[in-house]
């Protein structure tokens, strides 16, 4: 933790790994399989010190939204 972080606190920002998917041939070469390497993952990130803390995504329900946009 560096000084500005102890005098201030820290600044969070969110980050999140999203693992790139691979399309393969099937065994009868005529369909295409989805094949990702893991699950996206969620975090934050402090800007000044990179100090890291795992977050759980949340939905959350945007009540600005116009009538029937929900």
């Amino acid at each position: 933790m560096n000084l500005f972080c102890r005098l201030f606190g820290h600044t969070w920002v969110h980050q999140s790994e999203n693992p790139k998917i691979r399309w393969t041939a099937a065994e009868n070469m005529s369909e295409m399989q989805m094949q990702g390497p893991g699950e996206v993952r969620f975090w934050e990130e402090c800007a000044r010190c990179k100090e890291r803390r795992e977050v759980q995504p949340t939905a959350r329900r945007v009540e600005s939204a116009p009538p029937g946009v929900r």
